[in-house]
């Protein structure tokens, strides 16, 4: 108790002197505390409403799915929704939603279970924290105060930069497999194969090899088997992965539908580029490696061949000179 009157006592000494003012000092430490408590009051509401919502509970016995083992996500779903701004037809969808999808989260739901989890490690890290740190009475001051302002970074910031890389590696694992799905393209359509049927053949196969390039592929022939048109299928597959080899494949096949050429020939110029494209980025690649290796070489590997280089001429010169 005592190691919180003391925290407590630090935090108004710090927005005090940031303040310059004590009276607004108290206030803001007051509203701050105010805030805290409402928000964690706030999240326990929604954890218990989550565990025994009736709607939820009466659908759940209607449809005759169960719920269990999903409390987690149905609070963090239900915490987040009240943040969602849903899209409307025609707009362009929101930033997150949209990076959820490159993810692979395409779930409807989505967007409210990663904004329910991005408020909860927002309120409870930092709380945990002090919890941890009260356990510890040397921490103390101002570096429990910069602790526990650590703890609510991380968890405000965290889902953001562990979505960041889910993103990034799906879309690398796509990337690396496109060159090989429109080779398999080209052989279907230059065996007699239609687009569409081109498309179910090479999704099956790609399910073997790549799993979420199969995946995708999957999706597109499930929108054409639904009625969706084809152009629009193709545009959904470049909004669902991001991966801009993707997005020239799509355009290269619309204006060929559209202007009525053939698309065998398409595909053949289009993995034409792509070829050069994957050389010139590999030449990049080696172009950088001499600069990459600088820094290694300078600090690691030159240390030790001086070491072992000048290392017998220094010993003899100082037993030489006596030193």
């Amino acid at each position: 108790m005592g190691q919180i009157t003391q925290f407590f006592e630090q935090l108004t000494q710090f927005i005090i002197g940031v303040t310059g003012d004590p009276v607004i000092g108290r206030y803001v430490v007051i509203g701050l505390f105010a805030l805290s408590v409402f928000a964690l009051v706030l999240a326990f509401y929604f954890l218990i409403f989550g565990m025994y919502n009736p709607v939820r509970t009466r659908l759940h016995a209607v449809t005759g799915t169960q719920q269990e083992g999903h409390f987690f996500r149905n609070t963090t779903e239900q915490l987040g929704g009240y943040f969602v701004i849903r899209d409307r037809a025609g707009e362009k969808m929101s930033y997150d939603r949209e990076r959820l999808l490159h993810a692979g989260y395409h779930k409807k739901n989505s967007l409210s279970h990663y904004y329910g989890v991005k408020i909860l490690l927002t309120l409870f890290l930092p709380v945990l924290v002090f919890v941890v740190c009260s356990f510890f009475p040397k921490i103390q001051g101002n570096v429990l105060l910069m602790m526990v302002a650590a703890g609510f970074m991380l968890g405000f910031i965290g889902p953001s930069f562990y979505l960041d890389n889910k993103v990034n590696a799906r879309q690398r694992i796509i990337r690396n497999s496109f060159p090989d799905v429109v080779d398999q393209l080209i052989v279907c359509t230059e065996a007699g194969l239609g687009l569409d049927a081109g498309l179910q053949r090479v999704a099956r196969d790609s399910a073997l090899s790549n799993e979420e390039m199969g995946y995708e592929l999957g999706l597109v022939n499930a929108e054409l088997r639904a009625g969706v048109d084809r152009e629009r299928a193709l545009r959904n597959l470049v909004s669902r992965t991001g991966v801009e080899d993707i997005r020239g494949l799509v355009s290269a096949l619309s204006q060929s539908m559209r202007f009525g050429t053939s698309i065998g020939d398409t595909l053949r110029v289009f993995a034409d580029e792509l070829r050069d494209k994957r050389m010139q980025k590999a030449e990049e690649e080696a172009a950088k490696l001499a600069v990459k290796m600088l820094f290694p070489l300078a600090f690691c590997f030159f240390p030790g061949i001086f070491i072992v280089i000048l290392g017998p001429a220094v010993i003899s010169i100082y037993k030489a000179l006596g030193i």
